[in-house]
């Protein structure tokens, strides 16, 4: 008889979760405040610490008392199949050991249901909030603290939203329901948000020109996939939202009828740990519809490769994608169709030197220029670029280049770090960061400045046509445009770049913070910001475009400087100009100064 029970025992299907450390999976009935606090205090001041948590919350209504504070590199998911079904107090974010929420990145929750009075969400970037409901007040920053953030999706805020200190913030696909207080601000910017109706958007601008942008509908969009336990409280599955290219509006209704496909835990996607290495993990996905990337740092000697279409590439707990030997840690070739890579933090891991390193992530490959219109429709034809159809989707992909005690502080390269080469891709919630502090001694004030020896051109280089982005940031690359796109028919919707204030050359090498090439046709984009820090970097200008672009809504800021440091808001460009360096400074076509300034803020309302 014993021996019947052992066997029952062993024939019990393995949990996909077991074994991984770095997953922690709660339900109501177990939930330890001692055990997540203990995970808090972990993570609450290691910005460059090694250690990745999520913690998955299964379906059910969680005890009064029980809340969730998080740290750095930690991931609150509800995993039931909408958000309703898991229920709690609180998720909070407090500001950091500065006193400040400047430096929070690197932590999210989604997928839950939450109650208390108020929740504090004082972060900055790369801290998302998807696919929940906020039932009474959200607050996005704490006290008198400073934050920089941000981007929530798919999101539900019942009661007041009170964007507090926060500087900049993306709203998309979300329902405010209740009061907008904005009493600070430079760019918000809503689109396809139920809520953000023109008597709500004049009481948050505040008179404050430019300081608010909105698009009613998202033109493009599919949610990011999310992992589901099912109701029998054993099988799972990575649920991957439908794609929509067509306009819509406000968060998700009804979640069963968004669901394209659903992928088996068990049968259909491979878990990856972190002491697996490239080689074994692209093994491993052979034959599989998705790869899922647990908590951890991955240290890979060549790409994951992406090779099917429809394939899902989903992380929790921000697993870390260091790139070394110059080669991409993602790659996904051209002509695939609907592909979706969430939720990594992609790292900068070759050491600095004289040849060019590969994106870290690339997304087809560099193609010559159109000689003619043929090529041109043989391009679109062969990147699946047809009506309705998309290569597919990144959500929250951030990505950094620094010098970190965890790798034994060296100088690193990494010439771009998102390059996106097909076309229709989607960019939802990206963050490409040179890190201008870190362990290794780099401080705000410039001193010891290991990390501004690595080497970074682009943050991010599109050439594909039609893609469209969400919630873009890139900051303080100095050795190109922080951005530059060269491919037609882009969008981009909010971008946030912080300069490299501790490099001058920058500017006199004649970069700016978003630019796009003179021979593009077509480029729209608004709510864009490029700020400095300190009295030392000036730059001809924050923007570079063509005469064709439409812009809505340009802002410098200059914390700690001048005003004029910035000499012109924009520049345009023409068709024939070259876009890099300072030798393009001649071929500048018209420059436009800001409209109005107030304080450290300059805003340029549209081009033309």
């Amino acid at each position: 008889q014993q021996g019947d029970v052992a066997g029952a025992a062993a024939a019990q299907p393995r949990n996909w979760y077991d074994g991984i450390e770095s997953v922690k999976v709660l339900s109501p009935g177990d939930a330890s405040q001692e055990a997540v606090d203990d995970i808090y205090h972990r993570q609450r001041d290691a910005q460059f610490g090694e250690s990745r948590v999520a913690m998955l919350l299964t379906p059910g209504v969680y005890p009064e008392a029980f809340n969730i504070t998080v740290g750095y590199y930690t991931s609150v998911i509800g995993v039931g199949r909408d958000p309703s079904v898991v229920r709690l107090n609180s998720v909070a974010s407090h500001n950091g050991a500065n006193g400040h929420a400047t430096n929070n990145f690197w932590r999210s929750f989604e997928g839950v249901t939450l109650w208390a009075p108020t929740i504090t969400w004082a972060a900055s970037q790369g801290s998302p909030i998807r696919r929940s409901v906020i039932e009474r007040d959200l607050h996005l920053s704490e006290r008198d603290g400073f934050s920089s953030g941000g981007f929530i999706a798919d999101t539900k805020v019942m009661s007041k939203l009170d964007l507090g200190s926060q500087q900049q913030w993306l709203f998309r696909n979300t329902d405010l329901m209740g009061e907008l207080a904005c009493p600070g601000g430079w760019n918000y910017v809503f689109v396809g948000v139920h809520g953000a109706s023109a008597d709500a958007m004049a009481r948050c601008g505040a008179g404050t020109e430019g300081k608010v942008s909105v698009t009613k509908h998202t033109p493009r969009i599919a949610e990011k996939p999310y992992l589901v336990r099912e109701d029998d409280g054993h099988k799972w599955h990575i649920y991957v939202p439908k794609y929509y290219d067509r306009q819509t509006k406000g968060a998700t209704v009804k979640y069963a009828d968004t669901i394209d496909r659903k992928l088996s835990m068990e049968a259909e996607v491979f878990v990856a740990t972190q002491d697996l290495s490239a080689a074994e993990i692209n093994r491993g996905i052979q034959g599989k519809k998705g790869l899922l990337l647990t908590p951890g740092i991955y240290r890979l000697a060549e790409p994951i490769k992406v090779s099917a279409d429809n394939f899902v590439v989903l992380g929790i707990g921000f697993p870390t994608l260091v790139a070394t030997w110059g080669k991409p840690a993602v790659q996904v070739p051209d002509g695939l169709h609907d592909v979706r890579v969430a939720g990594v933090l992609l790292e900068a891991g070759t050491p600095k030197a004289e040849a060019e390193t590969s994106p870290l992530l690339q997304w087809g490959a560099r193609q010559p220029p159109p000689a003619d219109e043929t090529f041109r429709r043989r391009k679109k034809r062969l990147l699946g670029a047809e009506e309705g159809a998309a290569a597919g989707v990144l959500s929250d992909v951030f990505a950094r280049v620094g010098s970190f005690k965890y790798q034994g502080c060296p100088m690193v390269q990494a010439d771009t770090m998102v390059e996106i080469n097909s076309d229709r891709v989607v960019l939802d919630h990206v963050w490409l960061w040179h890190a201008d502090h870190d362990d290794c001694g780099t401080q705000p004030e410039g001193v010891d400045v290991q990390s501004d020896r690595c080497v970074s051109k682009h943050g991010l280089l599109v050439n594909g046509r039609g893609v469209t982005s969400y919630g873009l940031a890139a900051e303080h690359i100095a050795a190109g445009h922080n951005v530059l796109w060269n491919g037609e028919d882009g969008e981009a919707y909010f971008y946030q770049a912080e300069l490299p204030y501790h490099d001058k050359e920058f500017g006199l090498r004649g970069y700016a913070g978003y630019a796009v090439a003179p021979s593009v046709e077509a480029h729209s984009a608004s709510g864009l910001g490029v700020y400095i820090i300190g009295a030392e970097l000036e730059l001809r200008s924050a923007f570079i475009f063509p005469a064709t672009v439409q812009v809505r809504n340009m802002v410098s800021v200059v914390i700690a400087g001048s005003n004029d440091q910035f000499q012109n808001m924009a520049c345009l460009r023409e068709p024939t100009a070259s876009v890099e360096g300072a030798g393009a400074e001649k071929h500048g076509r018209q420059c436009f100064k800001a409209q109005s300034c107030r304080g450290i803020r300059c805003v340029l309302d549209h081009i033309p």
